[in-house]
């Protein structure tokens, strides 16, 4: 997809060793998804798209334009020591998310079961 993209601001954030960029899509409103605008912000800054980030990507009303705001990191993991994990989770597959979820939730489950166990067998 070829959109029109204009950088409205582009600061780099030292202290959290990232880039914070203010983009806005031209005439793309309700076609463009999160992949696609990750992939254009990656291609136009020559990054790696792992290391960008969507933080957030609205519509306003009456325009055709689509405004973005992207974080880009070094690499993988700083942003995932930055980020919370529901941020980073966003660009997973809806079925795999689902699945890492559900693996956490058993894990989770799995512990608590064995510390009641262990809770029972010490009376």
């Amino acid at each position: 997809m070829s959109t029109e993209l204009v950088v409205l601001r582009d600061y780099n954030n030292q202290l959290m060793n990232r880039r914070e960029l203010q983009v806005i899509f031209r005439n793309v409103a309700g076609n463009i998804n999160k992949k696609d605008a990750v992939e254009t912000i990656s291609k136009s800054n020559n990054v790696d798209s792992k290391t960008v980030i969507p933080i957030e990507i609205k519509c306003n009303r009456g325009s055709t334009d689509v405004n973005g705001f992207f974080h880009i990191y070094k690499d993988e993991k700083s942003a995932n020591e930055t980020l919370p994990k529901y941020v980073s989770m966003r660009l997973v597959e809806k079925t795999e998310r689902k699945k890492i979820f559900d693996e956490a939730k058993a894990k989770k489950l799995k512990e608590k079961q064995q510390s009641a166990e262990k809770g029972k067998s010490k009376k």
